[in-house]
């Protein structure tokens, strides 16, 4: 018995020693994880808690600043750049996760945009980490190849997404978002866009007729408003163009899609 006891007594502790290094170990490497700034706006260790989408109106688009183009590879790792100031249609971001439980209903509903019933002239474009933090395969399986799939961290960082699923629609004339924020259902989203688009097409009609009720000294007051705005300053040499130079002074960038 005294024996018996004696190896109990062992095995206990030494499993208590191999429990104790396993909690050690895991410690460290959620540690090492946080330093490596995994777990921030990673869908897979922090799902986005679902909230309304808050979608403005054209007049306080600025509030929510310039939408930057969305470059990075296709899931079978060709080069893809998407410019989404433009043409004046909606582009609409899903910024999603193979991983992510939440997103597999907006994978297939984004990628049959008939289904979602958005406005005509909005473009959709699903957007995930990079090939760093994504398994390009994985992506690659959910993809349909009606709309574009770009696989890019850095949009994710530029955009500030703190989560999946994510998104934001941005209006093409102004290069502005017109709303961003996360969505639990596939009609909720394309509700809030469908508004969206009215409340924009009802500000452009307004301002078209401010416009044309405007004089000829009010009217180019108004334009050179509009260019100060820009950075376009009386003299600027770009309103009065010799070559090309005059036109891009930074040189000729390359054409986005």
């Amino acid at each position: 018995m005294v024996a018996l006891v004696i190896v109990s007594t062992f095995v206990v502790l030494l499993l208590g020693i191999l429990v104790a290094g396993l909690l050690r170990s895991h410690a460290d490497i959620l540690r090492s994880l946080h330093e490596l700034g995994v777990g921030v706006g990673d869908p897979s260790m922090a799902p986005a808690v679902a909230a309304p989408v808050t979608l403005s109106t054209p007049a306080s688009s600025p509030v929510f600043g310039a939408a930057p183009a969305v470059a990075g590879v296709t899931p079978t790792g060709d080069a893809r750049a998407i410019a989404v100031d433009n043409s004046d249609d909606l582009t609409l971001l899903g910024f999603l996760s193979s991983g992510c439980t939440g997103c597999a209903t907006f994978w297939d509903a984004l990628q049959d945009p008939g289904r979602l019933q958005l406005p005509d002239r909005t473009r959709v474009v699903i957007v995930t980490k990079g090939p760093d933090r994504e398994v390009p395969s994985e992506v690659r399986s959910r993809t349909t190849g009606r709309v574009p799939v770009v696989m890019s961290t850095d949009a994710w960082l530029d955009y500030q997404v703190p989560g999946s699923p994510f998104f934001v629609l941005v209006d093409g004339a102004t290069g502005h978002k017109l709303g961003q924020g996360v969505a639990s259902q596939v009609g909720q989203l394309a509700d809030l866009v469908r508004r969206a688009e009215h409340d924009r097409s009802s500000a452009g009609a307004d301002r078209g007729r401010r416009e044309r009720s405007l004089g000829g000294p009010a009217r180019e007051a108004a334009a050179d408003e509009v260019l100060a705005a820009a950075g376009i300053l009386p003299g600027d040499p770009s309103l009065y163009p010799r070559t090309l130079d005059d036109v891009f002074p930074h040189g000729r960038a390359l054409r986005a899609e």
